[in-house]
């Protein structure tokens, strides 16, 4: 007769599996336990964690008579054999999220069951058998598809959880009063319209939950439930409560929230044990009175009701933390409020409230207040006397939210810097005056007609044979809006592929985008849309159509949809710059798009303006200034806090004023005169002799520029700029070379792929200067000069493990080949680089993934294979391929990295991050911080990378 591990290893060649032994078996694991007796007394099969779906319950299941817990949630069963009845010692079994339409009627037969898991799941009927699990206490039946129970669900007299949430139940049967056991009963999402009086028997319920159902009324028994702790009935069309809801005097928790509630009921005042109640969007307009004798209530909500004022009795809950108001109709707050004095969050949003009392700036222990869309046109400075985390933003749990409000917020870098700089902000905004200028970005491909557009916006006449833009047109276009002559500073940059890694530097999120087609060809509008929501975040776009006069019928695929992915697309217009045909079109929807751009709902102080000016009458003399001397001039002007300075830098730079670097290792130098230095390095770029080898020698730019505009003793400016951008690097005293210039064919080399380490790097969007710029850092690695416009090899030369870079456009993949005997780390040395470009860009999706050994073009989520190890997950099993893998192999993690391997990597992060320039601890400590706390994973370890660079420093 097979023993029970005899059988084990049967199931283990039936499901091609590895099962684990483990000492102790939890729930979401994979594996058996074994007692003493060399007896299996705990399986489980759970398919999120063991990547292999199974379909039917392997026979070999059955034959472990000794399984007392069973768990094969995940899988996709849609049936189970009568033979499930034969497993007679089970006291757990956990069959959630399969395909089971039935059960059989054997499952009665389990007699010491006492644990019974079935959501999510397809049953639409239970079997009479059901009712034989005398012993079962805890049965879950959430999302199916049962629409009665069967009366023998009453006989489970040792019942005492009942999960029946998300089904189709209309109606109970009395027989549920039977259970006189149950502690808890969950009966949300059905479509109950009316509870039974029987409800009053089930004495011991501790937790009823009703919400979303049909519930009208409430019968008078509800108020037997004496021993009710927690009730919620949200989202049902109850219009008023009985008054025996007060008699429920052990009621911690009542939700009444997204009902038709006008009034309580006096006796609401009996529930002394109350400490959250929930009262939100009905149609309360005063605050009943007997809320106020709640004195052990902590959290109260009355949002989206109909409340006018707030009575001053609010005070008398001492103990209340959480008070939530918004979409009423507040317009004052009483000063009694401030005696509230545990609240930590208020919530006033979308009210009438132009002002709040100066006592709240005495709620000390408050961490959040919403005050989003009221009508404040000041910024209540009360609040900076809280102890508050200031933010401006929907998705922060705690903090300062304020807007959707008439007056000025402060900009991200002002809020970041935290309260001091906000009192600041609001002090220089006293002599305010709006800006009423912004910068206007024309952007598509190459021979679009970009320029056209542009001189047709500024009145000029069309020029059918007007030449390709090679570098950037700047000039400024005034239009009204309400009264006021609005400057747009039109940049119309050229299309060639070369100068899209420029970008970075020159789009901005507080600017108008005008994304120009031409309607003659194909076009890549989802490649531009992308381009511009990585660097522009989500500024406006307005789509121009251009030339429809050579090509009518050009509609753009799917519009809704595209606005749907994009909706900061403001318009689409079609063009015609030859016959001025939705010319007056455009400047409407540039006119309609106005309120949407950041720059132009800006107030500058007096004093900014005059630092503007200053710059701007300096730009004319020299294209450039240090930073010290911008200071001098904010200075000279009165803007003497350094956080305004910051500010007011920042605003320059949008505007395309100035180019700005905020790194402070980076910002000696200040190019007050952008286009000067963008046809500089355009001109350069665009030059035939760098074609296909990207060598630019230092004397070729003599030739290249011109002496009077650009003179030779500039020429070491233009250069570290270009090195800045790190569009370039150098190869020795006289030449540099530019990646995004090599030539596109793959040279000859030797490379082991058959050994190597594959990872891969997926992008939803593929800027070209994301592989420039990792060449740029990398350039001192680069192997016998092996590299070319999409790839490059690399070679550490402490480790002798080499590197194959390479770029899939047409897959939008970065590709990481590894060879040597220390190929993780140099692995997550170039994903460590990698991650820090990621960060300069916004809305970059990327998906992680390790290519299969023996078949590259096969993969797997390197996230996954960091999750298996972290259970302790040993192999991985492709269901493509069907072959077994090592997680660790995969990983390329074959022993825990050493501290001692660790810090000569670590070493090599520290050197290639100090060439950009960051060479102060703190500074490079920050950075590093930075981005760790994006991917803390470290060689696919945790690991205090920041200890470890401190002991680097030490050295």
């Amino acid at each position: 007769m097979p023993t029970d591990l005899d059988i084990i290893k049967q199931l283990k060649q039936s499901i091609g599996k590895k099962l684990p032994r483990l000492d102790k078996l939890e729930w979401g694991s994979v594996g058996y336990v074994q007692n003493a007796h060399h007896q299996i007394t705990a399986l489980s099969l759970e398919s999120n964690l063991f990547l292999c779906c199974l379909k039917e319950l392997p026979p070999e299941i059955i034959k472990l008579q000794n399984l007392t817990r069973l768990s094969l949630t995940g899988n996709q069963l849609s049936e189970l054999p009568p033979e499930i009845g034969q497993l007679q010692n089970l006291t757990e079994l956990n069959l959630g999220a399969n395909q089971l339409s039935e059960l059989p009627p054997e499952i009665g037969q389990l007699q010491n069951l006492n644990w019974l898991n079935l959501e999510t799941n397809r049953l639409s009927e239970l079997p009479p058998e059901i009712g034989q699990l005398q012993n079962l206490n805890w049965l879950n039946l959430e999302r199916n598809q049962l629409s009665e129970l069967p009366p023998e669900i009453g006989q489970l007299q040792n019942l005492t959880g009942l999960i029946l949430k998300k089904n189709q139940l209309s109606e109970l049967l009395s027989s549920i009063g039977k259970l006189q056991n149950l502690k808890e009963l969950s009966l949300s999402g059905n479509r109950l319209s009316e509870l039974l009086s029987s409800i009053e028997q089930l004495q011991n319920l501790t937790k009823l939950y009703l919400s979303e159902n049909q519930l009208s009324e409430l019968p008078p028994e509800i108020g037997q439930l004496q021993n009710l702790t927690e009730l919620y009935l949200s989202e049902n069309p109850l219009s008023e409560l009985p008054p025996e809801i007060g008699q429920l005097q052990n009621l911690t928790e009542l939700k009444l929230d997204w009902n038709k509630l006008s009034e309580l009921p006096p006796e609401i005042e009996q529930l002394q044990n109350l400490t959250e109640l929930d009262l939100g969007w009905n149609e309360l307009s005063e605050l009943p009175p007997e809320i106020v004798k709640l004195q052990k209530l902590t959290e109260l909500s009355l949002k989206r009701n109909q409340l006018s004022e707030l009575p001053p009795e609010i005070v008398k809950l001492q103990n209340l933390t959480r008070l939530d108001l918004p979409e009423n109709q507040l317009s004052k707050l009483p000063p009694e409020i401030v005696k509230l004095q545990n609240l930590t969050r208020l919530d006033l949003g979308i009210n009438r409230l132009s002002k709040l009392p100066p006592e709240i700036g005495k709620l000390q222990n408050l961490t959040g207040i919403y005050l989003i869309n009221n009508q404040f046109t000041q910024f209540p400075k009360v609040l900076l006397a809280l102890n508050l985390e200031v933010k401006w933003d929907n998705y922060s749990t705690v903090g300062l939210h304020v807007e959707g409000n008439p007056f000025q917020t402060p900009p991200v870098e002002i809020v970041k810097q935290g309260k001091q700089a906000i009192i600041d902000y609001y002090a220089a905004l006293e002599e305010q005056q709006p800006l009423n200028e912004s910068k206007l970005i024309l952007i598509g491909d190459g021979g679009a007609g970009k320029t056209s557009v542009m001189k047709r916006l500024l009145g000029q006449p069309f020029n059918p044979q007007e030449s390709q833009t090679h570098g950037i047109n700047i000039n400024t276009l005034t239009v009204t809006h309400q009264d006021n002559d609005i400057k747009l500073h039109c940049w119309d940059f050229g299309g060639q592929q070369i100068m899209h890694a420029t970008h970075q530097f020159f789009l901005s999120k507080r600017s108008l985008y005008l994304l120009v087609l031409d309607s003659r060809r194909e076009t890549q509008v989802d490649y531009w849309l992308k381009h511009i929501q990585t660097f522009g975040k989500n500024a406006p776009v307005i789509i121009v159509i251009n030339k429809i006069d050579e090509n009518p019928h050009f509609e753009l695929p799917q519009p809704r949809q595209l606005k749907k992915r994009y909706p900061n697309i403001k318009q689409i217009v079609r063009l015609s710059c030859a016959t001025q045909q939705g010319l007056s079109e455009l400047n409407a929807a540039i006119q309609n798009t106005l309120p949407d751009i950041e720059l132009l709902n800006t107030v500058f102080p007096a004093k900014w303006f005059n630092v503007k000016t200053a710059i701007a009458e300096q730009a004319a003399k020299t294209h450039f200034t240090s930073y010290e001397h911008y200071v001098d001039i904010c200075q000279a002007n009165g803007v003497t806090k350094e956080t305004e300075q910051n500010t007011l830098i920042n605003f320059l730079h949008d505007l395309g004023l100035v180019i700005h670097f905020q790194d402070r290792w980076l910002r000696e130098t200040n190019v007050i005169n952008p286009q000067w230095i963008t046809e500089a390095v355009y001109t350069i770029i665009n030059a035939p002799q760098l074609a296909g080898n990207g060598k630019l020698h230092r004397d070729a730019l003599t030739t290249l520029l011109d002496n009077h505009t650009y003179p030779v003793r500039k020429h070491d400016s233009i250069l570290e700029l270009m090195r800045k951008f790190e569009l370039c690097y150098p190869l020795n005293d006289n030449e540099y070379l530019l990646p995004g210039l090599f030539s596109a064919q793959e040279p000859d080399f030797a490379f082991d792929d058959g050994n190597a380490l594959h990872f891969i790097l997926e992008y939803d969007f593929l800027p070209n200067s994301i592989f420039t710029r990792l060449v740029v850092r990398m350039h001192r690695d680069i192997l016998n000069n092996t590299y070319w416009r999409s790839g490059v090899l690399l070679r550490d030369q402490a480790t002798g493990s080499t590197a194959l870079v390479e770029t899939v456009a047409e897959q939008k993949r970065l590709m990481l080949s590894i060879t040597g005997q220390q190929q993780r780390e140099y692995l997550a040395i170039l994903l460590f680089i990698l991650k820090d470009i990621h960060r300069s860009y916004s809305h970059l999706t990327v998906t992680e993934k390790i290519g299969l050994p023996d078949n590259p073009d096969y993969s797997v989520s390197y996230a996954h294979l960091l999750n298996l190890r972290q259970h302790g997950i040993k192999d991985y099993l492709h269901e493509q391929t069907n072959q077994a893998y090592q997680v660790n192999t995969l990983l390329g993690l074959v022993a825990p990295p050493t501290e001692a391997e660790i810090m000569p990597m670590l070493q090599k992060i520290v050197n290639i991050i100090q060439a950009q320039g960051i060479e102060q601890e703190k500074d490079l400590l920050d950075h590093i911080d930075d981005v760790v706390k994006v991917n803390p994973a470290f060689f696919g370890l945790s690991v205090d990378v920041n200890a470890l660079v401190r002991k680097l420093f030490k050295k």
